[in-house]
């Protein structure tokens, strides 16, 4: 079999024009002094060079309206949340249809999404992240395990992720295609802690009979737990800050004092700052082994759903929890360069 040309580039197909047009060669003329082709001579010289004409109708939008277009949707929240129907009213006062709107968007790159949910941010809290993260970025690792992390977490039986399923276009109702909606859930509070230093801490049932989670039941169930282990840890040779998020019933003065009076380090920590947390990541790990192994048992009892969370726990990796803390220098990194906004983490 003969090796295959390549195709020839604009410059070729240029230079195969001025000999054709300028020196007067015919085409096999060409072909001996170029080496390409009949046929690729014949092709450079008889099809336009440049983007190919497209096949089809106009765009109903032109250049100048998929700019005003891109101008409204980039100037606000409003405007982006806005259905693409309203957009042609405020924009073009409807002059437009929805399937010219959407063909525009779609050939800028815009598409609809299921918009991310993320703490609300005032100007002042973004301050905070960001002079938070300038101060710890440069934190060793080993200042990072030297951190007792914590938080709590809802667990429910199910998946906590949108589900997909595999169906015909015409089975959307198939009663193997549609998963249950429930307004709540059974679930159960589960309080948990971790350090590079140490792994994992204890991991604490709320109890139903403890009430909501405010300033006396957090100093009386939660706050001896950690000094326990905090000073297990001292006896061992570990010295451990203590790191809580800014809920009321942690943040509230009566639980500050009590971390004073039983001597115990709390590091500072910016308001509605989950994705600074490595915890986080860990409830994650914990709902979706939860789902992986038991998301098919419908309304288990609160028993079997404790016995779900405590095996979640202990199975969480211990080396994992240690590569979390490896990638904290990038958290950081990422709050200083979106200046104290939201991340992806």
């Amino acid at each position: 079999m003969s090796e295959r040309r390549p195709h020839l580039t604009p410059e070729d197909r240029k230079r195969v024009r001025t000999l054709y047009i300028d020196a007067g060669l015919s085409v096999g003329q060409i072909c001996r002094q170029t080496g390409y082709s009949k046929r690729q001579v014949n092709y450079a010289l008889f099809t336009p060079i440049g983007p190919r004409q497209r096949k089809g109708p106009r765009p109903a939008l032109g250049p100048l309206e998929e700019t005003e277009l891109i101008q409204f949707i980039e100037l606000d929240r409003e405007n982006r949340l806005l259905p693409w129907s309203q957009v042609s009213k405020r924009v073009f006062e409807g002059a437009y249809g929805i399937t010219a709107i959407r063909n525009a968007f779609r050939r800028l790159g815009y598409s609809r999404y299921k918009a991310r949910a993320k703490p609300p941010l005032t100007p002042e809290h973004m301050e905070i992240r960001l002079r938070w993260a300038e101060e710890h970025v440069n934190w060793t690792l080993e200042q990072w395990y030297s951190v007792l992390w914590s938080d709590e977490t809802w667990v429910t039986y199910g998946t906590h992720r949108k589900q997909w399923v595999t169906r015909l276009p015409e089975e959307e109702f198939h009663k193997d295609c549609v998963v249950d909606h429930e307004q709540r859930k059974a679930g159960w509070m589960f309080w948990g802690c971790f350090s590079g230093a140490t792994g994992k801490g204890p991991g604490i049932f709320w109890e139903k009979d403890w009430g909501s989670i405010k300033s006396a039941t957090y100093c009386q169930r939660i706050i001896p737990i950690i000094e326990g282990w905090i000073r297990l840890c001292e006896r061992e040779g570990t010295q451990l800050i203590f790191m809580q998020d800014n809920a009321p019933g942690h943040k509230a003065k009566d639980t500050m004092a009590e971390f004073e009076e039983r001597g115990i380090h709390v590091i500072s920590w910016p308001a509605f700052s989950p994705d600074l947390n490595p915890i986080e990541t860990v409830w994650c790990w914990m709902k979706d082994y939860i789902a992986r192994k038991y998301g098919h048992i419908r309304r288990p009892s609160y028993n079997r759903l404790r016995k779900w969370v405590k095996e979640a726990w202990e199975a969480v990796p211990e080396e994992w929890l240690r590569s979390l803390l490896a990638g904290m220098k990038k958290r950081c990194e990422d709050v200083i360069a979106a200046r104290g906004g939201p991340i992806d983490h």
